[in-house]
């Protein structure tokens, strides 16, 4: 437990390959700053939505268009967003896994996203789906790691 302004904080260790991450599970149901928001593009390139918390997240996806979704979820690069060095061949984009794990801090839930972007489902209202599920899953578990024991 960390003190945070005299209040203990539950913290985790997340282990990601070899190294062991310290994670507040609270600090990922927490809003991000203004200027770090998820933004959804539409076809046309604008802003069809925006959202500042896992929470939002959840209740945003089911609004937004599958192929949005599938967009930012699975997109074909020759960068590993995990391992940032140049591939053989085309690897998974996906923007919401980075930004969940740069702006909400949680590693886990951001490789959950990857690898279901990854898996490449073409059927893009499956891929929204099972998204939705995870990003609800995950939000229990972070409620449950935070309630008192």
């Amino acid at each position: 437990m960390k003190k945070n302004n005299g209040k203990q904080r539950k913290k985790v260790i997340n282990v990601v390959g070899t190294d062991a991450i310290d994670f507040f599970p609270k600090d990922a149901l927490k809003k991000c700053r203004k200027g770090e928001e998820f933004k959804f593009y539409g076809s046309s390139g604008k802003i069809i939505a925006k959202t500042r918390t896992l929470s939002e997240l959840i209740s945003t996806l089911p609004e937004i268009p599958a192929t949005i979704v599938q967009f930012h979820i699975f997109r074909e690069t020759t960068q590993d967003i995990f391992e940032p060095r140049s591939l053989d061949g085309p690897v998974v984009r996906s923007d919401l896994a980075l930004w969940i794990n740069y702006v909400l801090g949680d590693i886990e839930l951001s490789r959950r996203i990857y690898d279901i972007g990854k898996d490449g489902s073409s059927n893009s209202e499956i891929l929204k789906q099972r998204i939705i599920e995870a990003l609800k899953e995950r939000e229990k578990e972070l409620i449950n790691l935070i309630r008192p024991s």
